[in-house]
């Protein structure tokens, strides 16, 4: 019996089951009154038949793989059937439930399925590797919790009540293990057109930890991009257009490598000779002001640090508080645009008068402020873009960190850190994913095949290709 006439039995078979499990009868002999229930119960037999027949049709495929090598003369010849073990693998379709034969192999001397070996199943997973692909892309956004639940609505019948078990197929451990597994490459750098000046944006995020005395971890995140452009026409209310960042990569990393993955990006990607300026903005913290170090790829390249406009005018909010900044901003700001340090210490001083109990803090910010006096006249007269790093932060590594509280091992947040990467980078992780598991695939070797036809000649079915594959390559783990 081939695979359609299997189906085809196994259809009918079902939606009769069904038919008569949802009591729809009486839709068919005119007896059923007007109903709502009538087409529920409609929407569940097509949605129980299509589910079961995916399920079949894949056990069927899986079935007739294993009889085709079982019946092909190598297996005669030099495999033995150990035994037929049950297995299962939850799908998109369904939970699919079959045996199929362990071999051993006279020739490789080992043991080994058939079935598992050529469409390469993990034998330690429960979960079909589109499943597995799903939650990896789905945690680079949601948590493990969230990105079960959402693949787990996806499997089998689509038809689901909360009372249904399949619903919550994937736990939040289940999902962990998943993405914990994912062995994710390193991405290669693709080639981009000669820019004459790079801009780079720093800053961290603190995310809390496990395992780890109680101290926090700090994400260093950096953002690389050759311009801005205005995305839409400006708003009529606040008259500000919407603005993109052209050519944009983000980097993060809670080691010490960060400034590796930059500097290695920049080399490989750009033809740093006709680079002639690299612009780099942050809030001034030590390791960001350090960081500019290094970037000197030829002689004539210029270095310019500016401060992130973002904490800069913080800063002047710290001092001034709501209190006075209607009457004070603009001439705190003129006096430190015109590169007045006198004029700007008078005024804080003046604010210092009139609220002493505020001192430490207002002397502390203008500390601040006079300690990176030349990044910000930079930011004003050599810096020509705004710096958009806290937005950044915001979105790429606080919304999924730190937006609820939760805490991370080291491994965990590694991990979910390139997963994020992938993400704002525009990666496609379910393709990587795949990619991860053909480059595992085993390397094969063609043997000599003169007498492969002569193997085959008692094959009593035409559609043995796969098998006749499998004799005519050795396998190498």
């Amino acid at each position: 019996m081939n695979i359609l006439t299997n189906i085809t039995k196994n259809v009918k078979f079902n939606l009769n089951k069904n038919i008569r499990k949802y009591n729809l009868n009486g839709l068919f002999n005119g007896n059923s009154l007007n109903d709502f229930n009538n087409y529920l119960s409609l929407i569940k037999v097509i949605d129980d038949t299509s589910s079961s027949f995916s399920v079949d049709l894949y056990k069927s495929f899986l079935i007739q793989i294993d009889d085709a090598f079982y019946n092909s003369a190598y297996r005669k010849k030099y495999c033995e059937i150990i035994n037929s073990p049950e297995r299962s693998i939850i799908t998109f379709y369904g939970e699919v439930i079959f045996n199929r034969r362990r071999y051993f192999d006279k020739i490789q001397k080992k043991e080994y399925f058939f079935v598992d070996n050529t469409l390469m199943l993990d034998k330690y997973s429960r979960f079909d590797p589109f499943v597995c692909a799903k939650i990896c892309e789905l945690s680079s956004r949601h948590s493990y919790a969230e990105a079960g639940k959402i693949v787990s609505e996806l499997i089998g019948r689509k038809f689901k009540l909360n009372d249904d078990y399949s619903k919550c197929i994937i736990n939040r451990a289940t999902a962990r293990n998943i993405v914990h597994r994912f062995k994710i490459p390193k991405i290669q750098y693709k080639q981009r057109d000669d820019v004459s000046i790079l801009y780079v944006m720093l800053d961290e995020k603190f995310v809390p930890s496990q395992f780890n005395n109680k101290k926090d971890y700090m994400i260093k995140a950096a953002v690389v991009f050759e311009n801005v452009i205005d995305e839409y026409k400006a708003h009529p209310e606040c008259g500000k257009p919407r603005l993109r960042l052209t050519g944009k990569k983000v980097f993060a990393s809670i080691e010490n490598d960060l400034k590796e993955q930059v500097l290695d990006y920049i080399y490989y990607t750009y033809n740093t000779d006709n680079i002639k300026e690299i612009v780099f903005m942050g809030d001034c913290a030590n390791w960001i002001k350090s960081f500019k170090r290094d970037f000197k790829y030829h002689k004539d390249l210029v270095i310019t640090f500016g401060i992130d406009g973002f904490h800069y005018h913080q800063a002047i909010q710290h001092i001034l508080t709501n209190k006075y900044k209607d009457n004070f901003t603009d001439i705190f700001l003129d006096a430190i645009k015109q590169n007045d340090k006198k004029h700007f210490i008078t005024l804080c001083n003046v604010i210092i008068e009139f609220e002493p109990h505020r001192t430490e803090t207002i002397l502390d910010k203008q500390n601040y402020i006079l300690n990176n006096w030349d990044y910000i006249q930079n930011y004003y007269y050599k810096v020509f873009v705004n710096c958009s790093m806290e937005s950044h932060i915001s979105h790429c590594f606080a919304d999924i960190f730190t937006a609820r509280p939760r805490a991370y091992s080291k491994r965990g947040l590694k991990q979910l850190l390139k997963l994020r990467l992938l993400k704002v980078n525009g990666e496609d992780i379910q393709q990587i994913y795949f990619d991860v598991l053909s480059k595992k695939s085993r390397i094969v070797t063609i043997l000599d095949t003169s007498n492969i036809e002569s193997l085959y000649s008692t094959t009593p079915r035409p559609y043995l290709n796969l098998s006749r594959l499998y004799a005519s390559l050795n396998y190498i783990t």
